[in-house]
């Protein structure tokens, strides 16, 4: 009965976690591909291989011994080109350990990631009742954004911790710039 219980408020996390990922992360780096009017052509799996190894990279930096979510990676239709131009999207979370140590692992983001090849964009608390503690990093030479959010409970309203599961974790949302499948593909062939 505990198991259930626990991994009730795992799925519970991890529910809450996309939804709240997928609000604030609207526009990290968007559908549009006006910044980049030619987008690179790269094979869809190949894409994933490298959302895959930068998630990585980010939980390397992270450097915590949690639970993470299992999904990987998936492709979406880019609206200029529906037919042929894709992103990539990863979200994932992290949790299980104390709060002080996710909130000590988000200041050493800040320092890491641009050793890593990143830009800050943003890092702060954000608009939310909870004010969690969120960054906002670019990779120009992946052509990738991400959106970390450390939420935690003890900051949240009893609503918002019961939709979370009763669980801090730390969010993340991998986002690519809209890329062009290989000539002679589309989209739907994956």
């Amino acid at each position: 009965m505990a198991l259930k219980g626990r991994q009730h408020r795992r799925g519970s996390f991890i529910l809450a976690t996309i939804a709240m990922i997928s609000i604030s992360a609207c526009g990290v780096m968007g559908d549009s591909s006006a910044n980049d009017p030619a987008p690179e052509v790269h094979d869809v799996d190949d894409a994933r291989n490298a959302a895959k190894g930068l998630s990585s990279q980010i939980l390397d930096a992270i450097d915590l011994k949690g639970k993470t979510s299992e999904p990987g990676p998936g492709a979406s239709r880019c609206e200029e080109d529906p037919k042929h131009l894709y992103k990539i999207r990863h979200l994932w979370s992290l949790w299980g350990v104390p709060e002080q140590d996710m909130e000590r692992s988000m200041e050493r983001l800040k320092d890491e990631l641009p050793k890593r090849g990143w830009k800050v964009a943003s890092y702060g608390r954000d608009k939310s009742v909870a004010k969690n503690l969120e960054m906002i990093a670019e990779s120009t030479k992946f052509k990738f954004s991400v959106n970390i959010t450390f939420m935690d409970k003890r900051r949240s309203s009893e609503e918002t911790a019961a939709r979370a599961g009763n669980a801090s974790g730390i969010m993340v949302d991998l986002v690519s710039a809209c890329f062009r499948v290989p000539d002679g593909k589309s989209v739907d062939q994956y």
